[in-house]
């Protein structure tokens, strides 16, 4: 059985998010500057965009970088 794997906002992978309107960034975007090394909504910003216009998103920038956190300490652990 196959099992649909979504992102923080519950869309499937494969398809895409648009995270940050006013900069029009994709949650696919923001996890790359999670994985290339941003750790907080700040850094995500300076290397992307995202969540430097209005604020609305941060919320939800912070939701991907505790997902990724997340995910790289079990991949640690394990």
């Amino acid at each position: 059985m196959k099992v649909a794997v979504t992102n923080v906002l519950g869309v499937p992978y494969t398809a895409m998010a648009i995270v940050c309107l006013c900069n029009r960034v994709s949650d696919r975007r923001v996890r790359r500057c999670v994985d290339g090394g941003a750790e907080t909504v700040d850094e995500v910003g300076a290397a992307c965009g995202a969540g430097t216009t209005c604020g609305g998103c941060h919320d939800t920038i912070d939701d991907i970088i505790e997902v990724r956190r997340a995910g790289s300490r079990r991949l640690s652990v394990a």
